[in-house]
């Protein structure tokens, strides 16, 4: 009997054990089934207005959206797949439906990974704009990467301008000049507008850049009166890699210059991100990396 006893209970605890390896097992499968990988079109979604991952193609996947031009655009290996390639006389061109969000954004956050040579004698490439078919030059968002005025300089000086009905100037100017801005090394970088606190934010790999308050915010007058709600008008084209004015008007002006870099996984959120989801966002970005 004590035999019996000792047989099932054996059998008792090989059961148990054998249950938990199993039940372990497949816990972690379940928790691990992507190795590690998260999506990072999961952040944020539903203000996930425009992005383009640059497989081999320029589709803006959001909109569904075919560029209308896209002239000597090749694509190499980038950070996930391949990547934008710029040149001399390549870019590309989105004409927005009347219904993009991209046309009525009150704030936000444009994310992107890039790689660029050194700015410096040479032309200002343009990297990004959001058109106004009234004003070829600014539009009414403009990611720009200006000349280095210290040619001893080995980083890149980022410059912005996005505009507002009503502000009695030209346009917000933001420059973004660090040494953390490096030539010719793959960045993830996030540029950010907040209209609830006027204050403009730049993101490098997941950590915010620290600037000066007086960067920070967005003023529209003298009186200090915070920005507010952008207001964007006669938005009209996405445009990558190129001044408007260059290929509307064949411009010639030599300060022009087309990007010579790397774009990937370029996305538009009609909102400021929090800290948390630009990290968050980050750290999708990385899990996804396959160069």
């Amino acid at each position: 009997m004590k035999n019996k006893f000792r047989i099932f209970g054996a059998l008792l605890f090989g059961a148990v054990v054998m249950g938990g390896l199993l039940f372990t097992a497949c816990s972690k499968d379940d928790d691990d089934n992507d190795n590690g990988k998260v999506d990072p079109s999961t952040i944020a979604t539903a203000n996930l207005v425009a992005y383009m991952p640059f497989d081999d193609n320029a589709l803006e996947t959001i909109g569904n959206i075919t560029p209308s031009q896209q002239p000597n655009v090749t694509y190499v290996v980038g950070r996930r797949g391949k990547a934008y390639q710029g040149a001399s006389g390549a870019y590309l061109r989105y004409n927005l439906p009347d219904n993009s969000k991209l046309k009525t954004l009150k704030s936000y956050t444009v994310a992107m990974w890039i790689k660029s040579p050194k700015v410096d004698g040479t032309p200002v490439p343009k990297v990004i704009e959001i058109g106004k078919s009234d004003d070829l030059f600014w539009g009414n968002l403009t990611i720009m990467i200006e000349r280095l005025t210290d040619p001893g300089a080995d980083s890149l000086f980022f410059k912005l301008h996005f505009k507002k009905v009503g502000v009695p100037w030209e346009g917000q100017w933001i420059e973004a000049k660090k040494s953390i801005f490096q030539v010719n090394k793959w960045m993830h970088l996030v540029f950010q507008y907040d209209a609830t606190t006027s204050k403009f934010m730049i993101y490098k790999d997941g950590v915010k850049v620290e600037f000066p308050e007086a960067v920070e915010n967005r003023y529209a007058n003298d009186q200090q009166e915070p920005l507010g709600d952008l207001n964007f008008v006669n938005a009209d084209v996405l445009n990558i890699g190129a001044w408007r004015p260059k290929t509307d008007s064949q411009a010639t002006d030599e300060w022009m210059g087309w990007f010579m870099g790397n774009l990937d996984e370029l996305r538009v959120y009609d909102k400021a991100l929090s800290a948390t989801e630009v990290k968050a966002l980050y750290d999708a970005e990385v899990s996804q990396i396959t160069e």
